[in-house]
């Protein structure tokens, strides 16, 4: 059942409610939180619209439904994006979630900061109060952490984090086999140290997917300054004279203009946000035109500076006894659906990504530049369809990749899915990357530990051996961890599109808030960077003191050691 104030029309029919302070687009990772802490004030009226619809649906809640939510085309946008340049114009799957929650109810629930050099990195191009030490405060706000507070880790937030449980063996192989080719084993990977081998952590909590939703806006859905609009489509942000004073929505077949008195507040995501701002106006001249837009505002860099974290799988058989795959035959199946449903327990509760490791491919980065998650079964498009078989698999991707994409409007059409292209591997040391970070995994799985366990190498094969023979492989099956970012991105240079406090440059009473202001990609899963920042930024709409900077310190690798481990693996 829906909350009582998620409506169908009641400010169509109640002119009395139309008026609001601030509308915020999008009921996603960012979304929820930005209303939700706008709402704490009951002077303030907050709407949050939202393109999907409920939320309260047992795949959505269950971790373990991981594999439906993905491919559900009732909760995704069904975008793709290509032709992609560099991968022979094949078009690769992006998923992002249409749903209350937006893509915190889609994805695969992996609880992952970012170094914190990245931050730094942020603050060093110019955003001084974006630094680690002015960020972390607002992920220790944001969370409560289930092995406790610390000088890292937060306590009472309303995002719940677990440590997974990590109980079949491989895990246990996968750590150990991560120690014997010399990687050390991370305690927390989101504290002192991110570098190494580690067992992951979830927004999972009493067996449940916890979403920014289910943190932030179920608890405040009774507000009466607080309204939420599902199912609507929202057209372009409404702009007079050099001002937002509103948005133009299209819902049941009826489109309308809702208007606000101070912002308003686009986390619409990576894809969405800029192709909103162009729909509205707000984007380079010359590609308005051509779609018969009028111009607004001129800002050539809306939609560029494209990123993401692009991957591959390394796939093994193994027995089927030494696979997950042997508990999830049709007994195994029944037994994970029940135990879930009584008890939220059982592997109903996971979502199966219980191991990683964040790994340098080479001396000359000061840290990690390629992610590795690790799963206890394989998994193959059989038929059409995804089906586990016995195995195991590391999927690897870029955490620092170089190259660079856009998205662009195909037309002036709001219901149109914008152009999506990365141009992925246009840079010759992003193909290098994926190419040492092959040789990287193959060392993990070649130690002594695995020899147990090791089957035949399922893909890229023991014939792929030669870097070009690599490259052609990874050329060939290149798909994405779908972390799209900075399309909008946050600086203080003229080729930014929005300033420190998330404020669109160009056009007064709008911001962004979601994946797209990053101005660098985190090495990490995008969601816990993206809460924190709307953390942040709601502080700073309601003109609060930031919270005071921590002085937490964090692990910076010796570079000796990190250039004699790297230079040893590529001589084996």
């Amino acid at each position: 059942m829906e909350p009582s104030n998620i409506y169908g029309d009641r400010i169509a029919l109640d002119p009395a409610r139309a008026r609001f302070d601030y509308i915020v687009v999008g009921a996603g990772s960012a979304g929820c939180i930005v209303a939700a802490r706008l709402s704490e004030n009951p002077a303030i009226r907050v709407l949050l619209v939202e393109a999907g619809g409920s939320d309260r649906s047992p795949m959505i809640s269950m971790p373990a439904a991981l594999p439906f939510t993905y491919q559900s085309k009732k909760l995704g946008w069904g975008y793709e994006s290509g032709p992609e340049p560099e991968l022979g114009g094949r078009m690769i799957d992006e998923k992002r979630g249409r749903v209350i929650g937006g893509t915190s109810s889609i994805n695969a629930m992996i609880f992952n900061r970012g170094n914190p050099m990245d931050f730094d990195g942020w603050a060093e191009g110019g955003l001084p109060g974006w630094d680690y030490a002015h960020c972390l405060p607002y992920f220790r706000k944001m969370e409560t952490f289930a092995d406790g507070a610390n000088e890292w880790r937060g306590g009472d937030g309303p995002m719940f984090i677990s440590r997974c449980k990590a109980e079949h063996k491989l895990f246990d192989v996968f750590l150990r086999s991560g120690e014997q080719a010399g990687h050390e084993v991370a305690s927390d990977h989101n504290g002192y140290r991110q570098e190494g081998v580690h067992i992951a952590q979830a927004f999972v909590h009493k067996g449940l997917r916890w979403t920014s939703a289910r943190g932030y806006l179920h608890p405040v859905r009774d507000r009466e300054n607080l309204e939420v609009l599902s199912r609507a489509h929202v057209n372009k942000v409404v702009i007079e004279n050099g001002a937002a004073t509103g948005i133009e929505i299209s819902k049941g077949g009826n489109t309308r203009t809702v208007t606000c008195n101070r912002e308003i507040i686009l986390c619409a995501g990576a894809f969405n946000s800029p192709q909103l701002l162009m729909l509205s106006g707000i984007g380079d001249a010359d590609d308005l035109r051509k779609h018969g837009i009028a111009l607004k505002a001129h800002v050539p860099a809306v939609g560029r500076n494209l990123e993401n974290h692009p991957g591959v799988n390394l796939q093994y058989a193994t027995r089927y006894e030494d696979s997950l795959v042997s508990q999830l035959n049709l007994f195994g199946q029944a037994k994970l659906a029940v135990d879930w449903a009584v008890r939220k327990k059982g592997l109903g509760a996971s979502n199966f990504f219980e191991a990683g490791a964040f790994l340098r491919t080479r001396p000359d980065v000061a840290f990690p530049n390629m992610q590795f998650e690790f799963l206890p079964l394989t998994r193959q498009v059989k038929n059409g369809k995804l089906v586990a078989i016995p195995g195991f698999q590391f999927w690897m991707d870029l955490s620092r990749p170089e190259s660079r994409g856009a998205v662009t409007l195909r037309s002036a059409d709001p219901a149109a899915p914008p152009s999506i292209v990365f141009n992925h591997l246009d840079s010759p040391q992003d193909v290098q990357d994926f190419i040492d970070g092959v040789r990287l995994a193959r060392d993990m799985i070649h130690q002594p530990i695995w020899d147990k366990y090791r089957g035949t190498e399922l893909t890229p094969g023991a014939d792929v051996r030669t870097d070009a023979d690599v490259e052609r492989f990874v050329r060939a099956n290149l798909g994405t961890s779908y972390h799209p970012s900075g399309t909008c991105r946050m600086g203080a240079d003229d080729e930014a599109v929005v300033d420190a406090e998330a404020r669109v440059k160009a056009v007064r009473r709008i911001r962004v808030v979601d994946a797209s202001i990053m101005p660098r990609i985190v090495t990490a899963n995008l969601s816990a960077a993206i809460m924190m920042m709307a953390e942040k930024i709601s502080d700073s709409i309601l003109g609060k003191p930031a919270l005071a900077p921590s002085n937490a310190p964090y692990y910076r690798a010796p570079d000796k050691s990190a250039r004699e481990q790297i230079s040893s693996i590529k001589q084996r």
